[in-house]
């Protein structure tokens, strides 16, 4: 949903699948956070969204890296934040 929600929309309407969703709209993203009729992890997306939107998503966003590991053929992904530009 966080990576969904910071998209930009090719149009605002909704073409869903009737055979997995009894209905779908748009939220008003303050309404969502502040809601008591959604589970914690969407109030807290919703607030993480607001808060970037406001501040800078440079505050909140983590990187993700994928590495080598010691094993051939295998990765893991390292989450961080952004390392400083190196001169």
């Amino acid at each position: 949903m966080y990576l969904i929600c910071r998209l930009s929309p090719l149009s605002f309407r909704i073409d869903f699948c009737s055979q997995e969703c009894l209905r779908c709209e748009w939220l008003d993203l303050t309404e969502l956070a502040e809601t008591g009729e959604t589970t914690p992890i969407t109030s807290r997306v919703a607030r993480l969204l607001l808060y970037g939107l406001e501040n800078g998503f440079q505050n909140i966003d983590l990187t993700m890296e994928q590495m080598p590991a010691v094993y051939s053929g295998l990765f893991y992904q390292l989450y961080h934040r952004r390392l400083p530009e190196m001169p």
